[in-house]
């Protein structure tokens, strides 16, 4: 593990390859996804998102895990990284121009599957790159590297969809192109270096369940923050999933109106989030306190959630607040994970574990949510779905005040 501090020039390289990765992928779950089903299957819209994202989550959290794994243990010239940034970025922008193609939503979560397996074999290499590279003192920093770089690149992506939403092929495939030439150029300046050592053989088997274990008696505040982490982002996820139907169903808008009011919320959200993230990262550093921030954080959310689910025409001030709950979060939460992860030898793999911590709430909440929404007389409950929300965030900060490592 590196102890010494990193350079400007590295921070804002790393925050340039979450640019990328972030405007090619988180893009298309903020709105692209949304507006296609939409299209696709508008009488069953909301369940025919939930089975999209529901199936390529859970996918992303099967994979997460061994892509950081099988990147801790590879030996080659690149390095331990560089070949899962470069291949699974190319492997995924080549799938997100073939999704719009399918016509059916069957056909879509089929694509959807293929882009979160092999996307998150970059994210998962990126991220593991904080526990090569960063001191356990600037983990906060790292943290808004990924925090501002995938804010930035989230708006970016968000505005090329919005541009292009009348034809999916560019709406889908322009933002993932761009996004992959901006990671090739921190592959190109990035020096990954090589394991030098063999790690020991194990079978396939042993690789892929060693992926996903570790010993909670070992890592209890590792696993309570797991586990709260996980209940505020279902909390979260429920918010910004369904933010672009409530513009269609509660406020009567067009996909174009939406999808030009997705981009200024997402550019008011990002705004926000990055200046909460910065604050966060550098005071979570400079006084060593982390619990306070999620638990703030979480309570924002709840309160933001209450809000908008009763007044769905706040909505510009609920970006604001709901983008200030996360980047706060985001970031501590983030570096919170490097810190109490049972070793700093394995980040890869304990960092891809921490991932599904963020990437199973996106599975969860698209179950939790029809049930949320089926609450009540009405046919499609809103209130109901947002006060749901709420609860969850609220519960998940409870979970994180029993941890003691982080106060």
């Amino acid at each position: 593990m590196n102890e010494q501090p990193i350079s400007r020039q590295f921070f804002l390289m790393y925050a340039l390859a979450f640019v990328g990765v972030w405007m090619a992928f988180i893009a298309p779950t903020m709105s692209g996804l949304q507006i296609r089903i939409g299209q696709i299957d508008p009488a069953h819209k909301a369940s025919g998102l939930a089975l999209v994202l529901g199936v390529g989550a859970l996918l992303a959290l099967v994979s997460n895990p061994i892509w950081g794994q099988l990147s801790d243990r590879h030996m080659g010239r690149w390095g331990r990284r560089k070949p899962f940034m470069f291949f699974g970025g190319l492997a995924g922008t080549m799938a997100l121009f073939v999704l719009p193609l399918m016509q059916t939503v069957v056909g879509v979560v089929i694509a959807w599957s293929v882009v979160q397996l092999v996307f998150n074999a970059a994210i998962a290499a990126l991220h593991a790159i904080t526990s090569d590279v960063f001191p356990e003192s600037e983990r906060g920093k790292a943290s808004v590297a990924v925090g501002v770089g995938g804010g930035v690149g989230t708006v970016l992506g968000i505005g090329l969809s919005a541009a292009l939403v009348k034809t999916p092929i560019l709406m889908f495939g322009v933002p993932a192109l761009l996004g992959f030439i901006i990671l090739l150029v921190f592959l190109a300046w990035y020096q990954d270096t090589p394991l030098q050592v063999a790690p020991v053989r194990a079978g396939v088997l042993k690789t892929v369940l060693d992926s996903y274990s570790f010993n909670w008696r070992q890592a209890p505040d590792f696993g309570k923050l797991l586990t709260g982490n996980f209940f505020i982002l279902i909390g979260l996820n429920i918010i910004t999933t369904y933010q672009v139907y409530v513009m269609s169903d509660r406020l009567g808008w067009s996909d174009a109106k939406v999808a030009s009011m997705i981009t200024v919320i997402y550019l008011i959200s990002g705004a926000s989030s990055m200046v909460a993230n910065y604050i966060a990262g550098w005071l979570s550093d400079k006084y060593a306190r982390y619990r306070g921030w999620i638990v703030g954080s979480a309570l924002l959310l709840a309160g933001t959630a209450t809000m908008f689910g009763f007044r769905p025409d706040l909505l510009i001030l609920a970006a604001v607040l709901a983008g200030l709950a996360q980047g706060a979060e985001n970031n501590v939460a983030y570096a919170a994970l490097s810190l109490t992860m049972p070793d700093q030898e394995n980040g890869g793999k304990w960092l891809g574990i921490g991932n599904m911590s963020m990437v199973l709430p996106q599975s969860i909440a698209p179950a939790v949510a029809p049930i949320l929404l089926a609450i009540g007389n009405q046919s499609v409950n809103y209130v109901s779905l947002y006060l749901g929300a709420a609860i969850i965030a609220v519960i998940g900060a409870g979970v994180i005040m029993t941890i003691k490592k982080l106060q």
